[in-house]
């Protein structure tokens, strides 16, 4: 039976360290720039707190893999380096193939990064 229209939630501390930064920016080649990769969020959505989200969503294919159909990520501030941030993830099961994933970024009450992103359930 398809889990479709269930939705999970959860929330995690997350840090950007400058030694983090320069090594995503390298691994993308993005490097002897002052500018963030916008990407660097994205690293974020492998944290356990969302991963274990995405499994309980997709626990009735469990063969299945998901892989990324959409990504969206919005930078709203600069992300601060060295500082506690607040992650909340929210995953829905769409349908019977798909879920969305929503991921809000901040510090305090000030908004850093919104994430979207579509995953399909492969077999």
């Amino acid at each position: 039976m398809s889990q479709a229209g269930d939705m999970r939630r959860a929330s995690c501390t997350v840090i950007a360290t400058g030694a983090d930064v320069a090594a995503f920016a390298a691994s993308v080649g993005a490097t002897g720039g002052t500018r963030l990769p916008t990407t660097y969020p994205i690293r974020w959505l492998t944290r356990p707190e969302v991963v274990n989200l995405v499994r309980a969503l997709a626990a009735d294919r469990p063969d299945s893999l998901p892989v990324h159909e959409l990504q969206t990520v919005e930078m709203l501030a600069a992300l601060p380096l060295d500082t506690p941030l607040s992650l909340v993830a929210e995953v829905r099961r769409t349908d019977a193939i798909h879920l969305a994933l929503d991921v809000a970024i901040s510090h305090s009450d000030t908004p850093i990064a919104r994430l979207h992103a579509v995953l399909r359930l492969v077999p």
